[in-house]
């Protein structure tokens, strides 16, 4: 538990200045506190074993991993798909541990844990925030004093892009803290085991507040992948406001149409010419290329893909970009979530991967009204960021990913997934023995 507090306690700073960090971090925290939990306690977490996560997203995800170590046989480059693979194994497994512990912490060590996650992140988010307006004081020191090359335009985009998914379970967790406390005086917290649990019915307010500030820090960033992904999340979060049910049906939809549409659009988007629109942002028209690229790569090999990271390894055919010459014409991965995996696996993989992400989804149904708002609009950011940004498979960002589930589930009540679905119901009305109903006003005194 003291390590479990002390890794929470820097997740912001090493979210802001060290995002490749967020990998060994999660990793640790798996490994101590799920699977020694698990050998300590001698049985799996309820989680794993639970018909109703056997039958949502944990099968896919199996079958995803099985898919995968099969098609190392037939990828480019078999050492890197197995190398692949052995991530996959030491980041998911533990992590499925890590999860299904935390989902049995009781309420005390709950409120202890998301409260100094709480001001960790408020911590990193103020040093991401002097990084952007202050044209990167701290990133500037470290390369004078490494006495390396400067890389401005991009070294704040994986901070920005982790930022635009953690915000809404941090901006979750600083609005029960504020409602706790009233005034969100952190140092007048109560003791945790006096601390009240929020309404099961009711919307928590300013879980939005958190999330609208980063997105205005990030206008003045270079990463346009985190400006999407939080515009995204505030559009979905406001419409969970207005209806929850409509906000997952609306994510289902695009999650389904992600890996049926990604395809045609790519090919449309290249015959449209937008790679030779010198008004659209130089990024964009390279990504149109790449796009175009990975598109008609995924046709020849449509049913199982070329293998488990392919991407980088698959021939160019004498094709030379218009834009990196120098470089393959799909550098690393195609900066699209779904055609990554439609290139990879192919559509077997792709139906797999989209019954995953629709499970998850579509689970958020069991969770207290509270905290559906800020769980949608947090899987709305990160597809969104993954439309456009860095590879599926790369393991800071799987790691920044699993860090906000685990985030999202400490900001529940314990025991909320044994319960069932709250409703709100008007309070019974108590018989009045023949009296007439209160008005609520106080009777006036007799007169004497």
């Amino acid at each position: 538990m003291a390590l479990s507090l002390l890794m929470v306690s820097l997740l912001g700073f090493v979210c802001a200045l060290l995002p490749l960090g967020t990998a060994p971090t999660l990793i640790i925290l798996s490994v101590v506190g799920g699977i020694l939990y698990g050998v300590r306690a001698r049985r799996l977490p309820v989680l794993l074993t639970s018909r109703e996560t056997l039958r949502g997203p944990l099968l896919p995800l199996v079958l995803c991993l099985l898919l995968g170590a099969v098609s190392v046989l037939w990828t480019p480059v078999r050492k890197e798909g197995a190398a692949q693979l052995l991530t996959f194994l030491y980041t998911v497994v533990p992590f499925l541990f890590w999860i299904g512990t935390v989902r049995e912490v009781d309420e005390r060590r709950r409120w202890l844990l998301i409260r100094w996650t709480a001001l960790g992140m408020v911590v990193g988010l103020a040093i991401f925030a002097i990084e952007i307006l202050g044209h990167q004081p701290i990133y500037r020191l470290e390369k004078a004093l490494e006495g390396t090359k400067l890389d401005n335009d991009r070294a704040m985009n994986r901070p920005a892009v982790l930022f635009a998914t953690l915000a809404w379970p941090v901006g979750l967790a600083l609005a029960r803290l504020a409602w706790v406390t009233g005034r969100g005086a952190f140092a007048r917290l109560p003791l945790p085991s006096a601390m009240p649990v929020f309404p099961a019915g009711k919307s928590m307010p300013w879980a939005w507040v958190l999330p609208l500030a980063f997105f205005l820090i990030s206008l003045g960033g270079s990463s346009a992948s985190a400006r999407v992904g939080l515009a995204a999340g505030l559009v979905f979060y406001g419409l969970a406001r207005l209806s929850a049910p409509l906000a997952r049906t609306v994510l289902i939809v695009a999650l389904v149409a992600g890996p049926t549409l990604c395809v045609p659009i790519s090919l449309g988007l290249h015959r449209a010419g937008l790679t030779e629109e010198t008004r659209m942002p130089w990024s964009f028209r390279h990504r149109v290329e790449i796009w175009d690229v990975a598109a008609r790569r995924i046709l020849e090999k449509p049913l199982f893909g070329w293998g488990l990271d392919s991407s980088r390894n698959i021939p160019d055919e004498g094709q030379v970009s218009k834009f990196h010459p120098e470089s393959p014409i799909i550098p690393l991965h195609p900066h699209n979530i779904f055609l990554q995996v439609l290139l990879e696996l192919g559509v077997v993989g792709g139906v797999l991967y989209t019954w995953m992400a629709v499970s998850l989804a579509w689970m958020t149904r069991r969770l207290p009204a509270y905290a559906q708002a800020s769980a949608l609009a947090a899987m709305a950011a990160t597809i969104a960021v993954g439309c456009f940004s860095y590879g599926a498979w790369q393991t800071w960002w799987l790691c920044g990913l699993m860090l906000a589930i685990g985030l999202l589930e400490l900001n529940l009540p314990a025991g909320w997934w044994a319960r069932p679905v709250a409703t709100v119901q008007p309070a019974p009305v108590r018989p009045m023995s023949g009296r007439a109903p209160s008005t609520g006003r106080r009777p006036a005194a007799r007169r004497r």
